[in-house]
C-alpha cells in the first residue's frame, strides 16, 4: 500500500514538474501577479511615502483630512459630555438593586418566619417536594426561589402542583 502511495506522490510531482502553467494573476497587475513583489523602486523614508514640503510652505490637507478630524472629535466629546452629563445611578447596579434586593429579602424573611410558625405549612410543603423529586432540606429552597421563571413556568403550564401556588398564596399572605 505505501508502495502504490509513494509511487502515485513521484507521479504528481512529476506532472507538475511537466506542466508548469503560470497559476494566479497572469500577468494583470504591474510586475507580474497580485503576490510579487511590486513596482516600488525603494523607500524614501517617509511616514506613507509622502515627501514633505519644501522649506517655508506648508503641507495642503487633502479633502477627507478635516472631515476625519471633525468626525473623531466630536465623537470623542459626545462621548465625554454623554458619560458626565448621564447621573451616577445610571452605571450603578448597587443604585437601584440595593432597595429592591432589601425588600425581597425583607418578605423572603417572613415568608420563612411564617414557615417555621406553621407547621402544617411545612407538612405541605415537604410532600410538593416528594412530588417534584426533592429532598426535604430543599423546602426552603422553593420559597426562596417562587420567583424564579422555571418555577413561575411550571406553575404557569401546571407542571408544578397547584398545592405549591395555594402555599405561596399562604406565605405571601399578609396578617
Amino acid at each position: 500500500m505505501s508502495n502504490m502511495l509513494r509511487g502515485l506522490a513521484r507521479r504528481a510531482g512529476a506532472q507538475l514538474l511537466r506542466n508548469p502553467r503560470v497559476r494566479g494573476g497572469g500577468g494583470e497587475y504591474p510586475g507580474g501577479s497580485f503576490w510579487s513583489e511590486g513596482t516600488q523602486t525603494g523607500r524614501n523614508g517617509f511616514l506613507f511615502g509622502e515627501l514633505p514640503p519644501a522649506p517655508g510652505q506648508t503641507r495642503k490637507a487633502l479633502w477627507w483630512e478635516p472631515w476625519w478630524y471633525i468626525g473623531y472629535g466630536g465623537t470623542a466629546l459626545g462621548i465625554f459630555f454623554i458619560y458626565n452629563a448621564k447621573p451616577l445611578e445610571a452605571f450603578d447596579i448597587t443604585y437601584w438593586a440595593n432597595p429592591r434586593a432589601a425588600k425581597e429579602l425583607d418578605v423572603e424573611m417572613r415568608m420563612l418566619d411564617k414557615l417555621n410558625e406553621r407547621p402544617d405549612l411545612k407538612e405541605r410543603l415537604v410532600a410538593v417536594c416528594k412530588d417534584l423529586n426533592l429532598i426535604e432540606e430543599e423546602a426552603y429552597d422553593l420559597v426562596l426561589m417562587r420567583n424564579e421563571y422555571k418555577v413561575r413556568l411550571g406553575l404557569y403550564t401546571g407542571r408544578v402542583p397547584e398545592e405549591l401556588k395555594a402555599i405561596y398564596d399562604e406565605l405571601e399572605a399578609t396578617e
